[in-house]
């Protein structure tokens, strides 16, 4: 480093703060347009990736225009702290108008009123169950409801069937927003000051915007290690792209299924093993904790090896051996762990905030969280009950998500394994209603409270609250790193998720109205995909209304299972310092079920970080940071943002031959 980026900068101003707030807010909407036109009009996605790609891509081009504009035009010139203000606000407001928030959400208020219609092919198994969601909850409109799904001449948004709804739903999810950063200002005291988490995913914005982000080997080799990194980036994606206009040219494709290797019992449960070709994971992956990099290929392995050894015993359940649900009871153990750990910080932040007398900053911003996060959950379920959603269900959901939300930060925090999908996929449902099984949930809440769980699914089966959590963790840590004031950073996450939020409304409303659910590019002609899982949402329930199943002993015995392996590991931990096994990584390892996209590249990334730690130690290691770099740069702005682009211009056929989906 230069002796004056070892020197802390100012801390942001007002004055500086507010333009950088404002042009972040015009990025969130001109993104939302973007999203609306690739995604939901020309079918090709660019809203996914960790960190999103368009957070990436607006934060390469203020980077590389910073430089410019200080020679040319200083006074418009991004500092620092303003670009990654700016990235920040992209963190946390990009997601929403992307493929599991907004577009999670808006099918489970309309699916039943469309499905349950007269003459609609489900009928017969959802008629009459829309009279159970409230006037305020969702749109009624028998017109509408058809638009929305069919499209229609008048391609206008009938914002009188949508108004009230939007507007108790979106406060909702500020409540849930203001909930979310007030537990993120509770645990980041200990999480980020005492026990001084990495957040080995921040490297990548922390390194884009330094001016010499590395001490290590001289300008001239950095330069040279990135441009090899990026170069191989290139190439792979040449290839690829190659391909999609000559077929003649052999591809190097994106994945690699070993299913054809295992016909036979009791290999079976090996053929779910795909390789996947994931380039900026094994990029950022060399930032990501040995220990945690092993765990996760290891014991997906170690899974696949139990099934087949079920499988050899002649076990022939269905499911077995319910991998998800040993991830969901790890996660409710390490929450256990984390909640345990955190008790005597949150016992001193708890009497400092309300104890009487002066209190400091930090005291009073530790006041105001618990303020929200009471707030929030009295609102939360005063919400359910105002909806008639028994609060016997909405409280144990709500706690889990809660549990969930808490476990997936940390995993962020402490490890920054740049995928999405690393809980289990509608656990939190599906465990509250095992556990207590339908039969007794229907009886203690009734028919009506059933269905209104049930259109909460969106939340179970979907991250919402969890990415919240990750990113607005990560951006306390960035801002501190940045030295971002605290409240400067909370208006501009608030008000770049109120503007998100509607922005997200505006692009998928239009979008359906313009064409129809059911017609957009990416549905197929069959129905946009959070749309069939909505109306998967309600046909389950309507099986289980009309033949209430009892408990699966076999998945909770699972549960249990992977409550009391997370919870051994976490201790093994304790006492032995040097274990290589992570329950963190046991959890990414399960998350997905049978299929991980997560196990090879993360095993192509330990190989390298421990084959360069054995061979030249911690110096070597920071040596080779800019190699790695330039994989995950190259693949972001190649495959992720540059390949889009191109395809825009070329045919659906053409454009699906190499379809990437980052961070899944």
């Amino acid at each position: 480093m230069t002796a004056n980026s070892r020197q802390p900068p100012e801390a942001l101003t007002p004055y500086r703060a507010a333009p950088a707030i404002a042009a972040g807010l015009v990025f969130v909407v001109l993104i939302a347009f973007l999203i609306r036109h690739t995604e939901l009009v020309k079918g090709q996605y660019v809203s996914t990736g960790v960190p999103p790609l368009p957070a990436f891509g607006v934060l390469i081009a203020l980077s590389l225009a910073r430089p410019l504009l200080i020679r040319f035009a200083p006074r418009f010139a991004p500092s620092r702290q303003q670009i990654l203000l700016i990235y920040a606000m992209m963190t946390v407001s990009v997601v929403l108008s992307g493929l599991y928030h907004v577009r999670g959400f808006l099918p489970e208020l309309v699916a039943l009123q469309y499905w349950g219609r007269p003459g609609s092919p489900l009928a017969q198994h959802l008629a009459g169950f829309a009279a159970y969601l409230p006037s305020w909850y969702a749109p009624h409109d028998p017109e509408a409801i058809r638009r929305y799904y069919e499209g229609g001449l008048d391609k206008s948004i009938p914002w009188q069937a949508w108004l009230v709804p939007l507007a108790c739903w979106s406060l909702f999810f500020v409540a849930m927003f203001l909930g979310v950063f007030s537990m993120v200002t509770l645990v980041q005291r200990q999480w980020i000051r005492d026990e001084k988490l990495s957040f080995p995913l921040l490297t990548l914005p922390l390194a884009i915007t330094s001016d010499d982000w590395s001490a290590y080997g001289n300008l001239r080799s950095r330069r040279t290690l990135f441009l090899i990194g990026f170069g191989i980036a290139a190439v792979f994606n040449g290839i690829n792209i190659l391909h999609t206009f000559q077929p003649a040219v052999p591809s190097l494709g994106f994945e690699l299924g070993l299913g054809g290797l295992f016909p036979n019992r009791p290999w079976t449960p090996m053929q779910s093993v795909r390789l996947y070709f994931m380039i900026e994971t094994i990029g950022l992956g060399y930032f990501v904790p040995l220990d945690f990099s092993f765990s996760v290929w290891f014991f997906y392995l170690f899974n696949r090896a139990f099934a087949v050894v079920g499988t050899a015993a002649g076990i022939d359940e269905p499911g077995f051996p319910f991998t998800q649900e040993q991830c969901a009871g790890g996660y409710l153990a390490v929450a256990l762990f984390l909640v345990w750990g955190l008790r005597r910080t949150l016992g001193v932040s708890l009497r400092g905030a309300f104890r009487q007398g002066p209190r400091d900053a930090e005291a009073v911003r530790e006041r105001l969280a618990w303020i929200g996060l009471i707030a929030t959950g009295v609102f939360i379920l005063g919400f359910c009950w105002t909806a008639d959603l028994s609060l016997w269900l909405a409280v144990p959901f709500f706690g889990v998500l809660a549990m969930f939300t808490l476990v997936y930060a940390r995993i962020r925090a402490e490890t920054g394994v740049p995928f999405q999908f690393i809980y289990p996929y509608g656990l939190p449902k599906e465990l509250v209603l095992n556990t207590l099984s339908v039969p007794q949930a229907v009886a203690s809440s009734g028919a009506g409270s059933f269905v209104m769980f049930s259109s909460f699914s969106w939340l179970s089966n979907h991250h919402h609250t969890m990415e919240q959590a990750a990113y607005q963790l990560d951006n306390v840590k960035l801002t501190q790193e940045a030295r971002i004031p605290y409240k400067t950073l909370f208006i501009a996450l608030l008000l770049a998720f109120i503007v998100g939020l509607f922005a997200a409304y505006w692009a998928h409303l239009g979008a359906y109205y313009a064409q129809g659910s059911n017609l957009i590019p990416s549905a197929g002609g069959i129905g946009e995909y959070r749309e069939t899982q909505a109306r998967q949402d309600y046909m389950l329930m309507a099986s289980q209304l009309a033949s209430p199943p009892h408990r699966n002993l076999s998945r909770l015995l699972a549960v249990f299972g992977g409550a009391c392996f997370a919870g051994a590991l976490a201790l093994v931990r304790q006492v032995w310092v040097g274990s290589p096994f992570h329950p963190l990584g046991f959890l990414v390892a399960t998350a997905s079920g049978d299929t991980s996209t997560s196990w090879f590249p993360m095993l192509m990334a330990w190989m390298a970080k421990a084959t360069i730690l054995r061979l030249g130690g911690l110096p070597l290691y920071r040596r080779g940071m800019p190699f790695f770099l330039g994989l995950a740069i190259g693949h972001f702005l190649i495959g992720g943002l540059l390949w889009p682009c191109i395809t825009l211009f070329l045919t659906k056929e053409a454009a699906n031959a190499y379809h990437l989906l980052f961070g899944e």
